[in-house]
Formats: structure tokens, C-alpha cells, sequence
């Protein structure tokens, strides 16, 4: 064979190699491409996931944060309650202490059941406390694990 077909020969088969190196190159570059793209694919779906989870968790500190201040109001309103109670108190002494003084018996009666009633309303106030103070110790417990966990984080 002459030096010349032996040269075009050679450059053939060069670029015939050359060229199937190139196509692995590109197959090589395609499966990378449809890895990364699976990849992606699941990253998303962690993502959404998390999303899911980041929104139920503010859903229950929402709920949470609503019956704090709820508690808060109920506190509100029970210390008005004992207020106006304490008040009720003071003037109901000052009614048995002028009763003294007088000694009017026909009075007696009155302050008596004046005083049951007062009684009434302080039981009835002491169970509200009890309620409340049983829905606060609920609420520590549900705080004092979320505090926790946030330690640990």
C-alpha cells in the first residue's frame, strides 16, 4: 500500500475513534443530566414535604399561641372578678362592724344572708380558679415539652 492510502487510512480510523469517543462523551454527559434530574425530582419532594411540615407545625403554634392568650384574658377577667369580690369583702365588713355598733337585731338577718351569698360567690370563684389553674397546668406541661425539644435542637 502506498505511503498515501496508508495516511488517509490512519486519518479514518482516527477520526472514526474520534468520533465514537465523542458519542460516549455525550452518552457519559446524558446520563449525568438524567441523574442530576432525578435528583432535582427529589429534592423537591423533600422540599414539599417540608413545606407540609413547616405549616402544621405554625398551625399547631397558632393554636397554641391562641389558647395562651385566651388563658391570658380568662386571668383578665378572674382578677377583676376577685377584685370586685375583695371590694364586696371590705364593704360587708364595714357593714358588720356599723351592726355592732348599733346592735339593731333586725339587721343581723340581712348581713347573715348578705354573707351567704358573698360565700356563694367566693365558691364559685374558687372553682373557676381550680378550672383555670388545671387548663394552665395542661398548657406548662405542652410548653415545658416544646421548650425541651428545642433544647435539644
Amino acid at each position: 500500500m502506498s505511503k498515501k492510502v496508508l495516511f488517509i487510512l490512519a486519518i479514518s480510523v482516527s477520526l472514526l475513534s474520534f468520533s465514537d469517543s465523542r458519542a460516549d462523551d455525550h452518552e457519559s454527559m446524558r446520563k449525568e443530566h438524567e441523574a442530576a434530574h432525578l435528583e432535582h425530582d427529589q429534592w423537591a419532594a423533600e422540599h414539599a414535604k417540608w413545606r407540609r411540615d413547616h405549616m402544621r407545625a405554625l398551625a399547631i403554634m397558632a393554636r397554641l399561641q391562641a389558647q395562651i392568650f385566651e388563658h391570658e384574658a380568662e386571668l383578665v377577667e378572674h382578677d377583676e372578678e376577685i377584685r370586685s369580690h375583695e371590694d364586696h369583702a371590705d364593704h360587708h365588713a364595714h357593714e358588720i362592724a356599723a351592726h355592732e355598733q348599733s346592735g339593731d337585731a333586725s339587721e343581723h338577718e340581712a348581713l347573715a344572708k348578705q354573707h351567704e351569698a358573698f360565700q356563694l360567690e367566693h365558691k364559685k370563684m374558687a372553682e373557676t380558679h381550680t378550672e383555670m389553674k388545671a387548663r394552665r397546668d395542661r398548657l406548662d406541661a405542652v410548653l415545658k415539652k416544646l421548650f425541651a425539644a428545642m433544647k435539644s435542637e
